[in-house]
């Protein structure tokens, strides 16, 4: 039998959108309830953030996460670390649910971030199944030493990935679509900066196949097939907003958004939104502020001043 909790506001998401949120709706003294499957979301894949105010130096994707981790539990904000199944709206309120747990509220905020375009081609998900083929960097470093990669994509996050590794792995390679990348310059200095990171340009995935504890890739080169033989593939071909759980009523209004709804989006689920670490924070605390606001004119609520430092 799932256990049930209602809250004023429940937030859905372990990044840093709803992790900003949730601790300024904690210091104006809102009931909260903050649930995800973990903490940290995609910015844990980062292998230096560079253009975040006040860490001059950049920070590491996996250290920021922590840090925001610890002041969530400084911050006393509850926190349900449960993956969400579905997510409702009957009358004015809303439901959550996980495995475990049923959660009501009368105000929603989701930022539950985004997730990994595929290939989709032939073989692809049994190399996932096996451990031979990753979305996520931090589900695969571990497992990269002296391994030879190749890291499909052509963006920040490609060369970032590149970057990540360069020290653990033996031989990188990064293989594009085309001659064209949009990835950072800066990026792609280092890059070619860097002794064990090739850039394969025209390079187009056509199969995937497992043999011999080595991940085979078929491919075309300018129109040519070539067969390409790594020990692991990272896969960094985009990401799109992670809504697939929430009910065909709150997708709806994901699509239409209503000016006077208590549902919000924050972060990098919202669309066309750039996925920069600033700006969910952001987010976060604009709707968190709007939030706080609203409760205080409707409820007479006197918890909180317009602006909490």
């Amino acid at each position: 039998m799932k256990s049930k909790l209602i809250t004023k506001v429940a937030l859905i998401g372990g990044g840093p959108a709803c992790a900003t949120a949730a601790i300024q709706l904690t210091r104006s003294g809102i009931d909260i309830i903050l649930i995800s499957k973990e903490i940290g979301g995609t910015i844990k894949n980062a292998n230096l953030v560079e253009n975040l105010i006040g860490y001059p130096n950049g920070v590491v994707g996996k250290d920021f996460a922590k840090s925001f981790q610890l002041q969530l539990t400084k911050a006393g904000v509850p926190i349900i670390l449960e993956e969400v199944l579905t997510v409702e709206q009957t009358g004015n309120k809303y439901t959550t649910k996980t495995a475990e747990t049923e959660i009501i509220s009368e105000y929603l905020i989701i930022g539950t971030g985004s997730i990994p375009k595929k290939l989709d081609v032939e073989g692809e998900k049994e190399a996932f199944l096996n451990g031979k083929l990753f979305y996520e960097m931090y589900n695969v470093k571990q497992s990269t030493d002296k391994k030879d990669i190749g890291i499909i994509g052509s963006g920040d996050v490609a060369y970032d990935y590149a970057l990540n590794l360069q020290n653990i792995a033996n031989k990188i390679a990064i293989i594009r679509r085309t001659d064209k990348t949009s990835s950072l310059p800066i990026l792609q200095k280092r890059v070619k900066n860097t002794e064990n990171i090739v850039v394969l340009n025209n390079h187009v995935i056509k199969k995937v196949e497992l043999k011999d504890d080595k991940i085979i890739l078929e491919l075309d080169e300018d129109g040519k097939p070539i067969t390409m033989i790594k020990d692991l593939v990272l896969v960094a071909i985009g990401r799109k907003p992670n809504h697939d759980f929430l009910s065909e009523v709150i997708i709806s209004e994901y699509n239409s958004p209503k000016s006077d709804s208590k549902l919000h989006f924050i972060g990098d689920v919202n669309k066309n939104n750039f996925r920069q670490v600033s700006i969910a924070m952001g987010d976060g605390m604009k709707v968190a502020m709007e939030t706080v606001k609203r409760i205080i004119e409707k409820e007479g609520y006197h918890g909180a001043s317009g602006q909490v430092w």
